[in-house]
């Protein structure tokens, strides 16, 4: 884990200052109780057969509505609101997993949302076996092998005692899988950050003609209580290829396959999810802006 941090560090932290104003294609804080939000572009939550909407006390939605109390062993305040999205991996349990649909295809897209670590969070490992764990991808026709266009994602991996670290994973397009991790960077320090809100925003471009190999893949973090954003990935000249069907990004899904899966029962709450095709910050380039920060 040293290694990791003394890498991380080297190659520099970029600290980013006001989230500046933009149109949204969706922002979704749940406290509709559902999972009905949609947009004028044609955004769409997919079925919601393994997450569902929360409150403090109650599992409110799943595929319909539910009014459940909440298990003895839940801790689910939401971000902001009373409402959030709940990822429950029970004990043993790979895949939990919110798929969605963009509506109309974005070469360039930001996504943002609050993350909550569970509060019992250790990263499992699993004798003989890889102990990735998905967190987000998007992709345009196909997901990864399936798709004709890239496939941008991310993924998290053990570091010892029960800490975690993350990394991009890009696709070239062309029906290939993802190939190797790039950027590692601390992801959840134990037990440090059990219980904390992290705020990712992730900003992927696709290239500008067919290999130019200059698509960028960006993903900022800022924990709760801190005035700054810090840039944890910076993946340049990137390549990320088009559809010839369908002209960017349109799909993607929140957290997924846990390749280890927990051996105790790991709540991962989401809130204030959002999708724009404008940025997110006042810039995505310049570091070390102002440290004051205004959160939609």
């Amino acid at each position: 884990m040293h290694k990791l941090v003394a890498a991380f560090t080297a190659a520099g932290i970029m600290a980013f200052g006001t989230v500046a104003s933009s149109e949204s294609l969706v922002s979704d804080s749940f406290e509709s109780g559902n999972m009905s939000t949609t947009s004028s572009v044609g955004f769409d939550w997919s079925n919601t057969t393994s997450t569902s909407v929360v409150t403090a006390t109650t599992e409110v939605f799943k595929t319909s509505l539910l009014n459940e109390p909440a298990p003895l062993d839940s801790n689910w305040q939401a971000k902001t609101g009373n409402h959030s999205l709940n990822f429950r991996y029970n004990v043993g349990k790979s895949w939990v997993e919110q798929r969605f649909q963009i509506g109309e295809a974005h070469p360039e897209i930001w996504m943002s949302f609050w993350l909550r670590v569970p509060t019992n969070y250790s990263h499992p490992t699993v004798a003989g076996a890889s102990d990735n764990q998905k967190l987000f991808a998007l992709w345009m026709d196909g997901y990864s092998t399936k798709g004709e266009g890239s496939t941008v994602s991310m993924e998290f991996r053990g570091s010892g005692g029960g800490s975690s670290y993350f990394y991009g994973k890009i696709s070239p397009g062309g029906y290939k899988g993802t190939g190797g991790d790039r950027g590692a960077a601390p992801f959840i320090e134990v037990p440090g950050d059990r219980g904390k809100w992290m705020h990712l925003v992730v900003h992927a471009v696709s290239e500008t003609s067919a290999g130019a190999a200059d698509g960028v893949m960006e993903v900022w973090r800022k924990w709760e209580g801190n005035a700054e954003y810090v840039k944890t990935h910076d993946l340049k000249n990137q390549p990320i290829s088009l559809s010839s069907s369908v002209k960017g990004f349109s799909r993607g899904y929140l957290m997924g396959w846990a390749n280890a899966p927990y051996p105790v029962t790991t709540d991962f709450l989401l809130d204030d999810f959002e999708l724009s095709t404008n940025p997110l910050f006042s810039s995505s380039n310049a570091p070390n802006a102002p440290s004051e920060l205004v959160v939609r």
